[in-house]
């Protein structure tokens, strides 16, 4: 014993140590702390599940005991009145004895001699003692049984006591695992198993017993006795060893367990005849082999589901499952399930076909009266009708299907058509339902033709190949094509008509089979399966912008769509025929009229990006046909009516510059020319353009397509309001550019190859157009990093002076447009303009700071009232005049003309002499005084040369 604790123990006094003592042997009491409080919804949860075992086992045994209780007390019953009889057979019978003394007596008297008298010895015979020795061991076993019954009985009963006297789940947790370990470590599950082990040996000594017992009787009967007993132990044994070798059999006798433990000590014999590994018992390798290749079993169970399915009351909970079978929660399908699932809709039989009951449940408008309700069974037939449609058109992209275990049609056209026409089902859900519906119809009608190809180019007489291909085609007809397109179905009716009459007539020649083959290759020609997308996404995107209806995850179900085909549906090198292209023109077929204010409100943009791909995904969409014009105004149209947060998404999602191709095509017709400009506008105006602070390349490019375009512009644009504004937005767009990348250039940021050749291209274009009057930097592509320092910085100050005098002129003439405009606009990029120019201390041409000037005296000459206002309804004037004119330049040192200079100082005194001036504008004061200090240099340099030519 350790000694230091000692103290601890002797400190405590003898009242508190009993205390402590008692309470401990309290009922009820547990000393749980927080920290296994906190643990009750764990503990419960171990509860729950280990009750739920527990309760099987022991029902289970308690089970067996009744039934073993019962039989063994009948046995033991009849057994008995055996045992009456025939243990008489094991000693001599006094009446026998008896009469053979009045035999001898009888004959002594007839004789006349004395009677002497011996009593027979008895010997009982060894089947008496055989059927003695089995009947009564017979007996002994039923009764033990009986007994080993009741005790398990009562064993169970006190388990399930033990684990409910505590109502803490902590101690119930416990008390469970303590004494299930317990039931466990002495062998219980043995000890059941050996009763009824005991008791099927009590009975088979029985039987033994019964022939030891027969067999003085009556030979024949022995015999029956002797066959019924081997025809006995043949079928238990059978039902002890089935079980052994197919674990999917029913039977089972106490013995199979044992005999399975046995053949498994054998190096795992049993285990690897089911090619199982691991310590598995009977029971835990008949659950191991049921989870292997489950396929065929749980066809039949979802054939038998859809059995017993009598009623479309008993549907919806099957409805409600089929979506969570099939869709992952992060989007996509399970393509594993699709077997199972398939079961469900691949019977030919309408009663078990899942899509058929969907099918007549949706036609019958459902089963309630409740509108309510109604919509929510609806709504959960089409969720189940959509999930499957889903999961047939991936299954169908990513796998090959055997034709010959497939439908033809996984959806019948009866489905189709009641899609298309019912008005009661929810329409967001109907659309992209029936879009899926289509999609699936046309994967089936396209792989029967490419199997009816692959049959065709086949070896073998033309008859055969024929009758092959017409055997594939069945089931197939004109009314399946659901897209307009007068090239498919000519060559679908000649194939059609060549296979239906090589059925009639057995003399088919090589040349009907090469018919065929040229009809197949026609019908297998990529463009006529685009124009079949294209059909199925015209009409979804159609029928949504129609009802004004956004529809069930739209996104989704397009990009499902013309993902389902292997072909490039949005390729344009994908020819298509012209007729067949009047699905992609869906604006011009809406219903709703583009000219009245709400219409991008009920085409949402989401929707609109859709149509504006589908419509650019032939070269059709370039044409002058009058429904791709009306298609190109509609689109134009929808950009100038929408909000500005739609049109940035608009230009976000449009990443193939449709738009822009919109506008372009769309120039050279001059009638009504007005919403094109109005776009060009809108884009020029779109900040999703803008790489920072710098042009992207997307709107240079567009830009220059306006630039080029200009010069050959009809009178129509030219005399079109906004059409000045255009040219000046254009020309700025191409020398923002240049300006922020020659800036980069100086300052370091980048190399030669930040004036790429068309940046370059477009300096030399924007010089011949706006700087026609100055001439040009001697070289405009900039030097190598090899050339001299100070020629790499002269070049570099040319070409700023060049450019920024450029934009000095630009912002004159948008200057000179808001001073003439009165409708509250304020045109132009103006930080865009102000962004370079604010901090430039190099020279601009003096021309043009004359031009500035009197641009400026323009605005300035306006009546005040023009530009003083500072109202929300201002006009450009003023708000060009407090908002950006005087934020050009903090130092203005690039005003270097005198007579420039003049011109500005007369239009800032008339502002500072105005009677409602309210102090000077941002960086008025800065240019007042650098113009000052010009004039005053000018003046004393005329002085100087004054006096020098008087000397």
């Amino acid at each position: 014993m350790d000694t230091t604790e000692m103290p601890v123990v002797s400190s405590l006094s003898t009242s508190d140590t009993e205390k402590g003592s008692r309470t401990s042997r309290l009922p009820g009491h547990s000393s749980s702390t927080s920290d296994e409080d906190a643990c009750f919804k764990l503990w419960n949860m171990y509860i729950i599940q280990a009750q739920e075992y527990d309760k099987s086992l022991l029902e289970g045994w308690k089970s067996d005991m009744d039934g073993m209780l019962l039989f063994s007390a009948l046995y033991s019953a009849i057994l008995t009145a055996f045992i009456i009889e025939s243990y008489k057979n094991l000693q001599a019978d006094p009446t026998v004895a008896l009469l053979t003394q009045i035999s001898q007596q009888l004959t002594s008297l007839s004789n006349g001699t004395a009677a002497n008298f011996d009593a027979p010895s008895f010997q009982p015979s060894a089947p008496s003692i055989l059927c003695n020795i089995l009947w009564f061991l017979s007996l002994a076993l039923g009764l033990t049984c009986s007994l080993l019954a009741t005790f398990v009985q009562q064993w169970t009963r006190d388990f399930m006591h033990k684990a409910t006297l505590r109502p803490s789940p902590v101690v119930q947790a416990r008390v469970l695992a303590f004494t299930y370990l317990g039931l466990r470590r002495f062998g219980m599950h043995t000890f059941v198993d050996t009763i009824p082990i005991l008791l099927h040996i009590s009975i088979l000594s029985f039987f033994v017993g019964l022939i030891g017992f027969l067999l003085p009787v009556n030979l024949a009967l022995t015999y029956l006795v002797v066959c019924v007993l081997v025809v006995f132990m043949l079928v238990y044994i059978g039902l002890t060893c089935i079980p052994l070798f197919y674990l999917d059999a029913p039977y089972r006798t106490p013995v199979s367990d044992l005999l399975w433990r046995c053949g498994n000590m054998l190096h795992g014999f049993m285990l690897r005849q089911h090619t199982l590994s691991g310590d598995l018992s009977l029971t835990e390798a008949v659950l191991e082999k049921s989870l292997r290749d489950p396929s065929d079993r749980d066809r039949l169970c979802m054939e038998y589901t859809m059995k017993s399915l009598n009623y479309d009351t008993e549907l919806l909970p099957i409805f409600e499952a089929i979506p969570e079978a099939i869709l992952k929660p992060g989007g996509g399908v399970r393509l594993e399930n699709f077997t199972l699932v398939a079961s469900l809709f691949q019977s030919s039989n309408p009663e078990h076909n899942i899509v058929s009951r969907i099918h007549h449940f949706i036609s019958n408008s459902g089963t309630s009266a409740d509108p309510t309700r109604q919509t929510k069974d609806m709504t959960t037939a089409l969720k189940a009708l959509r999930s499957l449609a889903q999961l047939v058109i991936q299954y169908s992209t990513t796998r090959s299907i055997d034709l010959r275990n497939t439908p033809v049609f996984w959806f019948d056209r009866g489905l189709l058509n009641v899609l298309e026409i019912s008005e009661t089902l929810p329409k967001d859900l109907r659309i992209s339902t029936l879009a899926l519906v289509r999609t699936s119809r046309l994967q089936s009608l396209k792989r029967r033709v490419d199997a009816v190809a692959d049959a065709l180019s086949s070896d073998g007489p033309p008859h055969g190949l024929l009758q092959t291909a017409n055997d594939i085609f069945d089931g197939v007809s004109l009314e399946d094509v659901h897209w307009d397109s007068k090239v498919f179905k000519s060559h679908f009716i000649q194939l059609s008509s060549i296979l239906r009459s090589s059925t009639y007539t057995h003399s088919c020649t090589e040349e009907q089979l090469q018919q065929a083959r040229r009809a197949v290759s026609h019908l297998l020609a990529p463009g006529r399966w685009k124009a079949a997308m294209l059909h199925i996404l015209g009409e979804f995107l159609f029928m949504s912008a129609k009802t004004h209806t956004m529809p069930f995850e739209m996104d989704t179900t397009y990009k499902l769509i013309h993902s389902s085909s292997p072909l490039a549906v949005f390729d344009t090198a994908l020819e298509v025929e012209e007729e067949e292209a009047v699905a992609s023109f869906i604006p011009s077929d809406l219903s709703i009229n583009p000219e009245t204010p709400d219409f991008p409100e009920t085409v949402p943009p989401e929707l609109f990006v859709l149509m504006l791909r589908l419509f650019f995904s032939t070269t059709h969409e370039a044409s002058s046909n009058p429904n791709t014009i009306q298609c190109r105004k509609i689109i134009l149209e929808y950009l100038g009516d929408c909000s500005r947060e739609q049109k940035s998404y608009l230009v976000e999602q449009d990443t193939d510059c449709h738009f822009e191709k919109c506008i372009i095509q769309g120039l050279h017709d001059d009638t009504d020319p007005g919403h094109r400009v109005i776009a060009i506008v809108r884009l020029y105006d779109m900040g999703l353009y803008r790489a920072g602070n710098h042009v992207s390349s997307r709107l240079r490019t567009f830009a220059r397509q306006i630039f080029d375009f200009i010069p050959t512009a009809s009178h129509r644009y030219t005399e079109y309001r906004w059409w000045p504004f255009v040219k000046a937005q254009t020309d700025w767009v191409l020398c923002k550019d240049a300006v922020f990348k020659l800036d980069d250039l100086a300052n370091d940021h980048g190399d030669a190859s930040s004036l790429d050749s068309q940046t370059t291209e477009n300096i030399h274009a924007l010089g011949q157009r706006l700087m026609a009057d100055f001439s040009a930097p001697n070289q405009l592509s900039p030097l190598p990093e090899t050339a001299d320092p100070e020629a790499r910085v002269e070049w570099i100050s040319s070409m700023q002076k060049y450019i920024m005098s450029m934009n000095l002129r630009l912002i004159a003439r948008l200057i000179d447009m808001c001073t003439q405009d009165n409708d509250g606009v304020l045109l132009g990029d103006w930080n865009g303009m102000q962004w370079k120019l604010v901090e430039y201390h190099g020279h601009v041409y003096e021309k043009i700071q004359l031009e500035y000037a009197e641009s400026l005296w323009k605005l300035i000459s306006l009546a005040p009232w023009q530009w003083n206002q500072t109202s929300q309804e201002a006009a450009p004037a003023s708000k060009l005049f407090y908002d950006c004119l005087w934020r050009l330049s903090r130092s203005w040192s690039w005003v270097t003309d005198a007579k420039s200079a003049r011109l500005i100082v007369q239009s800032i005194q008339r502002h500072m002499n105005d009677q409602n001036f309210r102090g000077a504008v941002w960086y008025e004061q800065a240019l007042l005084d650098r113009c000052i200090d010009v004039i005053r240099e000018s003046d004393q340099s005329m002085d100087r040369s004054g006096e020098g030519g008087k000397s």
